[in-house]
Protein backbone atom coordinates (compact mmCIF):
# COMPACT_ATOMS: atom_id res chain seq x y z
CA UNK A 1 0.00 0.00 0.00
CA UNK A 2 1.03 3.78 -0.64
CA UNK A 3 1.04 5.22 2.73
CA UNK A 4 3.89 6.86 4.82
CA UNK A 5 4.60 4.75 7.92
CA UNK A 6 8.11 5.09 9.06
CA UNK A 7 10.27 7.91 10.22
CA UNK A 8 7.17 8.44 12.62
CA UNK A 9 9.65 11.39 14.47
CA UNK A 10 7.38 14.26 14.78
CA UNK A 11 4.20 12.51 14.33
CA UNK A 12 1.22 13.65 16.82
CA UNK A 13 -0.70 11.60 19.63
CA UNK A 14 -3.23 12.01 16.95
CA UNK A 15 -1.82 11.08 13.95
CA UNK A 16 -0.44 7.63 15.79
CA UNK A 17 -3.76 6.74 16.75
CA UNK A 18 -4.81 6.77 13.21
CA UNK A 19 -2.25 4.99 11.73
CA UNK A 20 -2.62 2.54 14.43
CA UNK A 21 -6.40 2.18 13.82
CA UNK A 22 -5.56 2.06 9.77
CA UNK A 23 -3.03 -1.30 10.10
CA UNK A 24 -5.48 -2.33 12.00
CA UNK A 25 -8.31 -2.20 9.30
CA UNK A 26 -10.68 -0.27 11.83
CA UNK A 27 -11.20 2.36 8.91
CA UNK A 28 -14.12 3.89 11.01
CA UNK A 29 -11.72 5.05 13.75
CA UNK A 30 -9.13 5.83 10.90
CA UNK A 31 -10.63 8.27 9.31
CA UNK A 32 -11.88 9.70 12.51
CA UNK A 33 -8.18 10.37 13.79
CA UNK A 34 -6.84 11.71 10.51
CA UNK A 35 -9.69 14.16 10.02
CA UNK A 36 -8.45 15.00 13.55
CA UNK A 37 -5.13 15.19 12.62
CA UNK A 38 -5.91 17.26 9.91
CA UNK A 39 -7.04 20.20 12.13
CA UNK A 40 -3.71 20.37 14.03
CA UNK A 41 -2.24 21.79 10.64
CA UNK A 42 1.43 19.52 10.39
CA UNK A 43 2.00 16.93 8.28
CA UNK A 44 -0.94 17.73 5.87
CA UNK A 45 0.48 15.55 2.47
CA UNK A 46 1.23 12.61 4.92
CA UNK A 47 -2.34 12.90 6.47
CA UNK A 48 -4.22 13.37 3.12
CA UNK A 49 -2.02 10.35 1.34
CA UNK A 50 -2.92 7.79 4.26
CA UNK A 51 -6.60 8.75 4.77
CA UNK A 52 -7.30 8.77 0.82
CA UNK A 53 -5.44 5.23 1.47
CA UNK A 54 -8.13 4.45 4.24
CA UNK A 55 -10.84 5.62 2.01
CA UNK A 56 -9.72 3.23 -0.68
CA UNK A 57 -9.72 0.30 1.48
CA UNK A 58 -12.79 0.72 3.12
CA UNK A 59 -14.70 1.11 -0.26
CA UNK A 60 -14.86 4.48 -0.78
CA UNK A 61 -13.36 5.49 -3.59
CA UNK A 62 -14.55 9.00 -4.48
CA UNK A 63 -13.97 10.08 -1.21
CA UNK A 64 -10.21 8.34 -1.60
CA UNK A 65 -9.95 10.38 -4.95
CA UNK A 66 -10.52 13.90 -2.99
CA UNK A 67 -7.92 13.14 -0.38
CA UNK A 68 -5.32 11.76 -2.74
CA UNK A 69 -5.38 15.05 -5.62
CA UNK A 70 -5.41 17.24 -2.30
CA UNK A 71 -2.03 15.88 -1.06
CA UNK A 72 -1.04 15.81 -5.00
CA UNK A 73 -1.82 19.73 -4.90
CA UNK A 74 0.27 19.81 -1.54
CA UNK A 75 3.42 18.24 -2.61
CA UNK A 76 3.66 17.54 -6.62
CA UNK A 77 7.33 16.54 -6.07
CA UNK A 78 6.61 13.32 -3.58
CA UNK A 79 6.04 9.88 -5.17
CA UNK A 80 3.99 7.98 -2.79
CA UNK A 81 0.55 10.05 -3.39
CA UNK A 82 1.09 9.28 -7.00
CA UNK A 83 1.37 5.85 -6.51
CA UNK A 84 -1.64 6.25 -4.16
CA UNK A 85 -3.61 7.84 -6.82
CA UNK A 86 -2.78 4.62 -9.41
CA UNK A 87 -3.82 2.07 -7.12
CA UNK A 88 -7.65 4.08 -6.46
CA UNK A 89 -7.98 4.26 -10.60
CA UNK A 90 -7.27 0.36 -10.55
CA UNK A 91 -9.88 -0.57 -7.85
CA UNK A 92 -12.12 2.26 -10.00
CA UNK A 93 -11.22 0.20 -12.98
CA UNK A 94 -9.53 2.82 -14.99
CA UNK A 95 -6.50 0.50 -15.61
CA UNK A 96 -4.76 2.93 -18.34
CA UNK A 97 -4.94 6.34 -15.08
CA UNK A 98 -3.32 4.11 -13.08
CA UNK A 99 -0.51 2.52 -15.02
CA UNK A 100 0.15 6.55 -15.76
CA UNK A 101 0.15 7.27 -11.96
CA UNK A 102 3.13 4.40 -11.77
CA UNK A 103 4.76 5.60 -14.20
CA UNK A 104 4.56 9.22 -12.78
CA UNK A 105 6.04 7.98 -9.24
CA UNK A 106 8.15 6.30 -11.10
CA UNK A 107 9.75 9.43 -12.97
CA UNK A 108 9.63 11.39 -9.51
CA UNK A 109 11.33 8.62 -7.79
CA UNK A 110 13.91 8.36 -9.97
CA UNK A 111 15.17 12.07 -10.12
CA UNK A 112 16.56 11.36 -6.15
CA UNK A 113 17.87 8.35 -7.15
CA UNK A 114 19.77 8.34 -11.00
CA UNK A 115 21.31 4.81 -10.43
CA UNK A 116 17.55 3.68 -11.37
CA UNK A 117 17.23 5.43 -14.27
CA UNK A 118 16.71 3.67 -17.25
CA UNK A 119 17.41 0.54 -15.41
CA UNK A 120 14.84 -2.49 -16.42
CA UNK A 121 15.27 -5.37 -14.13
CA UNK A 122 13.45 -9.15 -14.23
CA UNK A 123 12.95 -9.08 -10.31
CA UNK A 124 12.82 -6.89 -7.26
CA UNK A 125 15.35 -8.93 -6.01
CA UNK A 126 17.54 -7.60 -8.87
CA UNK A 127 16.81 -4.26 -8.48
CA UNK A 128 17.89 -4.37 -4.67
CA UNK A 129 21.16 -6.08 -5.31
CA UNK A 130 22.06 -3.04 -7.81
CA UNK A 131 21.33 -0.31 -5.71
CA UNK A 132 23.67 1.53 -2.73
CA UNK A 133 23.51 0.81 0.62
CA UNK A 134 21.33 4.73 1.28
CA UNK A 135 18.44 2.87 -1.03
CA UNK A 136 18.21 -0.94 -0.58
CA UNK A 137 16.11 0.34 2.86
CA UNK A 138 13.70 1.97 1.19
CA UNK A 139 13.43 -0.57 -1.86
CA UNK A 140 13.43 -3.30 0.89
CA UNK A 141 10.62 -1.67 3.17
CA UNK A 142 8.10 0.37 1.30
CA UNK A 143 5.46 -1.51 -1.09
CA UNK A 144 5.06 1.68 -3.01
CA UNK A 145 8.52 1.42 -4.35
CA UNK A 146 7.76 -2.51 -5.27
CA UNK A 147 5.01 -1.67 -6.91
CA UNK A 148 6.27 0.82 -9.45
CA UNK A 149 9.32 -1.49 -10.11
CA UNK A 150 6.99 -4.34 -10.76
CA UNK A 151 4.75 -2.08 -13.38
CA UNK A 152 7.79 -0.41 -14.90
CA UNK A 153 9.07 -4.80 -15.50
CA UNK A 154 5.90 -5.72 -16.77
CA UNK A 155 5.54 -2.88 -18.88
CA UNK A 156 8.70 -3.50 -20.80
CA UNK A 157 8.17 -6.78 -20.90
CA UNK A 158 4.85 -7.04 -22.32
CA UNK A 159 5.99 -4.31 -25.08
CA UNK A 160 8.98 -6.90 -26.15
CA UNK A 161 6.42 -10.06 -26.31
CA UNK A 162 4.42 -8.41 -28.81
CA UNK A 163 7.54 -6.60 -31.07
CA UNK A 164 7.92 -10.53 -31.10
CA UNK A 165 4.68 -11.26 -32.17
CA UNK A 166 4.45 -8.86 -34.75
CA UNK A 167 7.40 -9.61 -36.15
CA UNK A 168 5.92 -13.05 -36.63
CA UNK A 169 7.20 -14.85 -33.41
CA UNK A 170 4.40 -17.65 -32.39
CA UNK A 171 2.40 -16.62 -29.19
CA UNK A 172 3.32 -20.97 -28.46
CA UNK A 173 6.79 -20.15 -28.26
CA UNK A 174 6.59 -17.01 -26.19
CA UNK A 175 4.36 -19.01 -23.41
CA UNK A 176 6.90 -22.31 -23.96
CA UNK A 177 10.04 -19.83 -22.72
CA UNK A 178 7.73 -18.23 -19.61
CA UNK A 179 6.86 -22.02 -18.90
CA UNK A 180 10.90 -22.50 -18.82
CA UNK A 181 11.22 -19.44 -16.60
CA UNK A 182 8.83 -21.16 -14.05
CA UNK A 183 11.85 -23.49 -12.81
CA UNK A 184 13.48 -21.51 -10.36
CA UNK A 185 9.97 -20.01 -9.15
CA UNK A 186 9.46 -22.61 -6.19
CA UNK A 187 12.70 -22.33 -4.61
CA UNK A 188 12.02 -19.13 -4.07
CA UNK A 189 8.62 -19.40 -2.10
CA UNK A 190 10.25 -22.27 -0.32
CA UNK A 191 12.64 -20.17 1.16
CA UNK A 192 10.15 -17.30 1.63
CA UNK A 193 8.02 -20.53 3.46
CA UNK A 194 10.95 -21.53 5.99
CA UNK A 195 12.41 -17.68 6.91
CA UNK A 196 8.44 -16.93 7.81
CA UNK A 197 8.09 -20.34 9.74
CA UNK A 198 4.94 -20.98 7.87
CA UNK A 199 4.72 -24.93 9.38
CA UNK A 200 3.25 -27.72 7.06
CA UNK A 201 2.68 -28.38 3.64
CA UNK A 202 -0.93 -28.72 3.39
CA UNK A 203 -3.20 -26.19 1.28
CA UNK A 204 -3.53 -23.87 4.27
CA UNK A 205 0.26 -23.33 4.10
CA UNK A 206 0.48 -22.91 0.47
CA UNK A 207 -2.19 -20.53 0.30
CA UNK A 208 -0.22 -18.56 3.25
CA UNK A 209 2.87 -18.88 1.71
CA UNK A 210 1.84 -17.46 -1.74
CA UNK A 211 -0.23 -14.47 0.09
CA UNK A 212 2.95 -13.68 2.49
CA UNK A 213 5.36 -13.55 -0.98
CA UNK A 214 2.58 -11.89 -3.18
CA UNK A 215 2.53 -8.95 0.04
CA UNK A 216 6.69 -9.18 -0.19
CA UNK A 217 6.79 -8.19 -3.92
CA UNK A 218 4.08 -5.98 -4.42
CA UNK A 219 1.49 -7.48 -6.50
CA UNK A 220 -1.14 -9.21 -6.40
CA UNK A 221 -2.83 -8.38 -3.66
CA UNK A 222 -4.08 -11.72 -2.41
CA UNK A 223 -6.56 -12.76 0.03
CA UNK A 224 -6.87 -16.29 1.85
CA UNK A 225 -10.78 -16.80 1.61
CA UNK A 226 -10.98 -20.33 2.80
CA UNK A 227 -8.83 -22.10 5.09
CA UNK A 228 -8.27 -25.99 5.40
CA UNK A 229 -5.49 -28.76 4.64
CA UNK A 230 -6.98 -30.43 1.38
CA UNK A 231 -8.73 -27.45 0.07
CA UNK A 232 -7.82 -23.20 0.66
CA UNK A 233 -8.86 -20.49 -1.81
CA UNK A 234 -7.38 -17.32 -2.43
CA UNK A 235 -9.13 -14.01 -3.71
CA UNK A 236 -7.10 -11.50 -6.07
CA UNK A 237 -9.56 -8.35 -6.11
CA UNK A 238 -6.34 -6.64 -8.11
CA UNK A 239 -3.46 -7.21 -10.00
CA UNK A 240 -0.82 -5.08 -11.81
CA UNK A 241 -0.31 -7.43 -14.44
CA UNK A 242 -4.06 -7.48 -15.37
CA UNK A 243 -3.75 -3.28 -15.22
CA UNK A 244 -0.66 -3.42 -17.93
CA UNK A 245 -2.37 -5.51 -20.23
CA UNK A 246 -5.29 -3.23 -19.93
CA UNK A 247 -3.77 0.14 -19.77
CA UNK A 248 -1.26 -1.14 -23.15
CA UNK A 249 -4.93 -2.75 -24.60
CA UNK A 250 -3.11 -5.76 -25.21
CA UNK A 251 -6.59 -7.48 -23.70
CA UNK A 252 -8.24 -7.44 -27.36
CA UNK A 253 -5.86 -9.87 -28.97
CA UNK A 254 -6.38 -13.21 -27.79
CA UNK A 255 -3.06 -13.70 -27.90
CA UNK A 256 -2.25 -11.49 -24.38
CA UNK A 257 -5.01 -13.34 -22.62
CA UNK A 258 -3.30 -16.52 -23.16
CA UNK A 259 -0.15 -14.74 -21.81
CA UNK A 260 -1.83 -13.53 -18.92
CA UNK A 261 -3.58 -16.92 -18.12
CA UNK A 262 0.63 -17.99 -17.08
CA UNK A 263 -0.65 -16.92 -13.76
CA UNK A 264 -2.58 -20.01 -13.13
CA UNK A 265 0.84 -22.36 -14.00
CA UNK A 266 2.91 -20.07 -12.08
CA UNK A 267 0.93 -20.99 -8.56
CA UNK A 268 0.44 -24.59 -9.92
CA UNK A 269 4.13 -24.47 -9.88
CA UNK A 270 4.75 -22.64 -6.37
CA UNK A 271 2.14 -25.30 -4.74
CA UNK A 272 4.17 -28.10 -6.37
CA UNK A 273 7.15 -26.97 -4.98
CA UNK A 274 5.77 -26.92 -1.72
CA UNK A 275 4.00 -30.38 -2.10
CA UNK A 276 4.04 -32.52 -5.03
CA UNK A 277 0.38 -33.71 -4.82
CA UNK A 278 -0.72 -30.11 -5.00
CA UNK A 279 -2.68 -28.26 -7.41
CA UNK A 280 -3.91 -25.21 -8.32
CA UNK A 281 -7.34 -24.28 -10.14
CA UNK A 282 -9.21 -20.06 -11.06
CA UNK A 283 -12.92 -20.21 -10.39
CA UNK A 284 -13.08 -16.70 -11.65
CA UNK A 285 -10.71 -14.48 -12.77
CA UNK A 286 -10.21 -10.50 -14.16
CA UNK A 287 -9.11 -11.12 -17.17
CA UNK A 288 -12.71 -13.70 -17.71
CA UNK A 289 -15.02 -10.53 -16.62
CA UNK A 290 -15.24 -11.24 -13.07
CA UNK A 291 -14.90 -8.84 -10.31
CA UNK A 292 -11.70 -10.66 -9.24
CA UNK A 293 -9.71 -13.64 -10.06
CA UNK A 294 -10.31 -16.48 -7.25
CA UNK A 295 -9.06 -19.95 -7.50
CA UNK A 296 -8.20 -22.87 -4.49
CA UNK A 297 -5.18 -25.16 -3.59
CA UNK A 298 -6.62 -28.62 -3.34
CA UNK A 299 -4.25 -31.58 -2.02
CA UNK A 300 -5.37 -35.34 -3.56
CA UNK A 301 -7.60 -36.94 -1.33
CA UNK A 302 -7.11 -40.00 -2.75
CA UNK A 303 -2.84 -39.74 -1.95
CA UNK A 304 -3.79 -38.42 1.21
CA UNK A 305 -6.37 -41.15 1.92
CA UNK A 306 -3.48 -43.64 0.97
CA UNK A 307 -1.24 -42.37 3.38
CA UNK A 308 -3.39 -42.15 6.06
CA UNK A 309 -4.22 -45.97 5.47
CA UNK A 310 -0.75 -46.81 5.05
CA UNK A 311 0.58 -49.24 7.47
CA UNK A 312 3.35 -48.19 9.59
Amino acid sequence: MAIYSVDKIGWSPTLRMAYKYATGSDYENAIKYYKEALKEGTNNVLIYNNLANVYMNAGQLDEALVCVEEAINRAQDETVPYVTLGEIYQAKGEHKKAVDCIVKAQEIFEESVPELKDMIFDSIEEVIKKLPVRVKFDIASKDWIRIMYLVKTMRSNYQAEREYVKRGVSWEFLLDIRKKSLSSVGQKYLWVKEKLGIKGNGAIAIANTYGAMSAIIGSPKVKVVDRSENSSSIRIPVCWQYSVIKSLELDKDPGWFKCSCMCAEYINTVARAINPDASFEFNSTLAGGDRYCEGVFKISEDITLAKAVRPS
